[in-house]
């Protein structure tokens, strides 16, 4: 999936300072011919046609998605880079979001509605009508600590029954850290990216994401590396034999 954010490209610098313009003719646009009740009631009807769904959820960051089928895999950005065996990656947990999705019969995205879990949770019922139906959905932004893809930063998108779990633990492992008060700070989850499976009736072998906690560091990062102190000794020199 490519990444899912729209540039800016669109910026209108003129100045509206300009000698075209009469003094106290400050309008943001004329006024219809009804009045401004009329111009109320057009933009009313134009707004409600506009399909905000689409954009409302976006990060900015490459998508972090596990792939199922197959044997189970981990894959980021357009490419669907695997990452790196055993790297370790944090977990923010100030981005945790939920929400909902709805994709097309061709499976493209055509709405996507994700707010902070700090907020109330969207309600199904009230989400736009776009024409297909609505699934859950929960997001994490991640980083990468170390390897190849060190400094990498994704967000973790899930809409399976594995994938959802595998947040939601992150979110009640998180809360249980703090509400516990034995965290020193240290409150970011460091994870291993890993999978599991159970046995389907209809389709085998199912593959499910598994976020893995080895460690935790706080929200400014990681510790750093203690430098190593270099011996003053001198190396051992390889003794001589005594000549009679």
């Amino acid at each position: 999936m490519s990444n899912d954010h729209d540039n800016d490209r669109d910026r209108d610098h003129a100045n509206d300072n300009g000698e075209h313009e009469r003094l106290g003719s400050k309008h943001v646009a004329p006024a219809p011919a009804g009045g401004a009740h009329t111009s109320l009631a057009a933009l009313q009807t134009a707004l409600a046609n506009v399909n905000t769904a689409a954009i409302i959820g976006r990060t900015g960051l490459p998508m972090m998605l596990f792939k199922r089928e197959g044997s189970g895999t981990w894959g980021f950005g357009q490419k669907r880079t695997i990452p790196e065996a055993g790297s370790k990656w944090a977990v923010n947990p100030l981005t945790f979001r939920y929400g909902y999705i709805c994709f097309s019969n061709a499976n493209k995205v055509v709405g996507e509605h994700l707010v902070l879990v700090s907020q109330p949770k969207p309600m199904v019922t009230e989400m736009q009508d776009v024409g297909f139906p609505w699934q859950e959905e929960w997001s994490v932004n991640m980083k990468c600590l170390d390897g190849a893809d060190a400094g990498v930063e994704v967000v973790f998108k899930a809409t399976t029954d594995g994938g959802l779990k595998a947040i939601v633990m992150m979110v009640d492992l998180v809360r249980d850290r703090i509400d516990s008060g034995q965290h020193d700070g240290k409150i970011v989850p460091i994870v291993l990216l890993e999978k599991d499976s159970y046995p389907h009736s209809q389709h085998g072998k199912v593959w499910f994401p598994v976020l893995k906690t080895i460690d935790w560091m706080s929200l400014d990062g990681p510790a750093p590396t203690p430098t190593p102190v270099k011996s003053t000794l001198s190396v051992d020199q390889p003794r001589r034999r005594r000549v009679a």
